[in-house]
């Protein structure tokens, strides 16, 4: 079965945005999303990682349901490296994946 590794980049960006959240939408709401981009990468994206890769950043994506997050993640038969959460908006332009703390 393929693990799962989490950049401390990934970690931190996602406690970030989520934070963001916490005064328009509440404390319950941004834990449920964060259990759901949790719950998306641990019990199905591990499970069924998909390709293409994204052309403008180099990596593959998906696109939490329910949530304003983009996952940027790599896989292989062993492990998926989740590297980064982005908001869906995000100007994709700016991210900068050679910034990623393991």
């Amino acid at each position: 079965m393929r693990s799962v590794r989490f950049s401390t980049s990934f970690r931190e960006e996602l406690a970030r945005l989520l934070a963001q959240g916490v005064l328009r939408f509440g404390s319950l709401l941004v834990v449920e999303k964060r259990d759901l981009v949790i719950d998306t990468i641990q019990n199905f994206l591990v499970h069924h990682p998909r390709r293409p890769v994204d052309p403008e950043l180099g990596i593959c994506t998906y696109p939490v349901t329910d949530t304003p997050f983009v996952l940027l993640y790599d896989f292989d038969d062993e492990e998926l490296r989740v590297h980064l959460v982005i908001h869906k908006s995000a100007d994709r332009m700016l991210v900068d994946l050679s910034a990623v703390v393991w």
